[in-house]
Parts: C-alpha cells; sequence; structure tokens
C-alpha cells in the first residue's frame, strides 16, 4: 500500500488505470467502512481510501474538534485489508485543487438539511474536490447516510460527473444498531439504548405496513428508552425522497437524536 499525500500525485497516478474503486472516508474505520473496501476490492483492480475530516461540513467548530480520530489505526486496517493507495490530503491539498464550477442540486428542507444548516452544502463542496483529484471511479458509500448519498447521487448527476456512485448496505451491530465513528464516543450504557431504538423502530415498521405513519407513537417510545433529544423522526419514499404517509416497502423510518451529547443518525 502507498501512502500519497499530494492531491497531484494521486491524480495522475490514477491516470495510468480505468478500473478504479474509491472509498472516501473522514477516518476511524470500522466494519462498515472495510466492507466497502472489500467490495471496492472484489468490484476493481485498484482501491482507494481517502480519509480526510472536512470542517466545512460541520456546523459547529467543537463538533470537528471532537471528531474521533484514529489515524495509526486506520493504516493499519488499510494495510490488512490491501488498500493499493491511501490518501491523506490536507486541507490546502483539497482545496486548493482548481476544479470546474459546479451546480447545486436542489435539496427538500427537511431533516438533515433542516437541522444542519450548509451541512450538504460542506459535503458537496468537498466531494467536487475529491471527485476530481480521484476521477473516474466506482465510488463506494453507505446507506446509513442515505440522505447525503441521495444528494451527491443528485449533485454528479446534473454536474456531468463521470464517477459512479455505488450504494452499499448499512453494517450493523450484532445487536442491531448502525456502525458509526462516532459510536466509540458512547459506553454500554448508551449502546443499549441505540440497540433498543434500533428495535422499536424496525418492529414498529415491520408491523404497520400499509398503515398511516404514526410519528407521535415512535416519539413516545423511543423517549422511553432514554434518549431525552430527537432532531427528527420522519418516514421517507426511497425513490422519490419525499416524505410518506404511509410505512411502505418503498419507504424507511429515518430518525436523527441525541445520547450523551452525542448526535446519531440512522434510516430502517
Amino acid at each position: 500500500m502507498k501512502i500519497i499525500k499530494k492531491s497531484n500525485q494521486i491524480n495522475s497516478i490514477l491516470d495510468q488505470y480505468n478500473n478504479t474503486g474509491f472509498v472516501p472516508t473522514m477516518g476511524t474505520l470500522h466494519d462498515g467502512h472495510i466492507s466497502l473496501i472489500k467490495r471496492s476490492k472484489k468490484e476493481n483492480s485498484k482501491t482507494v481510501v481517502s480519509i480526510f475530516v472536512n470542517p466545512k461540513q460541520f456546523n459547529k467548530k467543537k463538533d470537528f474538534i471532537n471528531y474521533p480520530t484514529k489515524i495509526k489505526n486506520d493504516i493499519i486496517l488499510c494495510k490488512k485489508y490491501k488498500v493499493d493507495y491511501l490518501f491523506l490530503p490536507s486541507f490546502n491539498e483539497v482545496y486548493g485543487w482548481k476544479s470546474l464550477k459546479f451546480k447545486y442540486p436542489k435539496m427538500t428542507k427537511f431533516m438533515e438539511h433542516k437541522f444542519r444548516k450548509n451541512h450538504f452544502k460542506g459535503v458537496l463542496d468537498v466531494m467536487s474536490k475529491l471527485l476530481s483529484i480521484v476521477k473516474n471511479t466506482k465510488v463506494y458509500m453507505g446507506e446509513k447516510d442515505y440522505q447525503q448519498l441521495y444528494i451527491i447521487k443528485q449533485f454528479c448527476k446534473i454536474n456531468e460527473i463521470t464517477s459512479e456512485i455505488i450504494a452499499c448496505k448499512t453494517v450493523r451491530s450484532r445487536r442491531g444498531y448502525a456502525l458509526s465513528s462516532r459510536n466509540i464516543l458512547l459506553n454500554e450504557k448508551y449502546k443499549k439504548i441505540m440497540s433498543l431504538v434500533y428495535k422499536i423502530i424496525l418492529n414498529y415498521k415491520l408491523s404497520n405496513k400499509g398503515k398511516i405513519f404514526d410519528v407521535s407513537f415512535l416519539m413516545k417510545q423511543i423517549k422511553k428508552t432514554g434518549v431525552n433529544k430527537i432532531d427528527y423522526i420522519e418516514n421517507v419514499n426511497l425513490e422519490s425522497f419525499l416524505k410518506s404517509k404511509k410505512v411502505t416497502n418503498h419507504s424507511n423510518i429515518f430518525i436523527a437524536y441525541y445520547l450523551d451529547g452525542v448526535r446519531l443518525i440512522d434510516n430502517i
């Protein structure tokens, strides 16, 4: 595995390949990231992983500063799973890269776009740079951040970006909750609550197919677990990405909530 820190270097190296997979991350790698790496390795001749904690997508400076980082462990994992190139750029290497002007897709002001002002603008800003540096690739991203995934796909479509965005299933712990880099900030007490939240939403969804979505019922049930702050619970059609009145096979229930000051998202 080669570690590359310069944008022009990784860009020129990849010119020689026409079958490259790309896994963009913010580090603190877990089994969810590993599943993306494994799929990329299976489907491509070369795999690139990037680690860059993007300050532009954080609403609060405190959240950016407190974002967990484990770079030494991340390098060990990337070597273990035979990543070909690990891209570790600085802020200037990413945002100093000259790329074409782009258009933002229309974004409905709900869920993450409502509660995290300018978050998706920051995400699209960094993706416009990364997909220009690490170009013409298959890009592997998890469905836990489904709204982000949907918006990035729209962004690539309207800007005619040649990279292909590949959605990968959310990887979960044995107890059901979605794996996330932020999980390491929580102790066992809170992980038990995360597991209960997952089970409540899953059981509600399975028991109410074809019925009108009752957000107040879910709110009450989840708050009984010890969750004291919920940003939203929404039932969303996965194709149109609009709110759905009924619970169906084509909709997921999305949630953003806090445990011990840590914000968690999921969709089930």
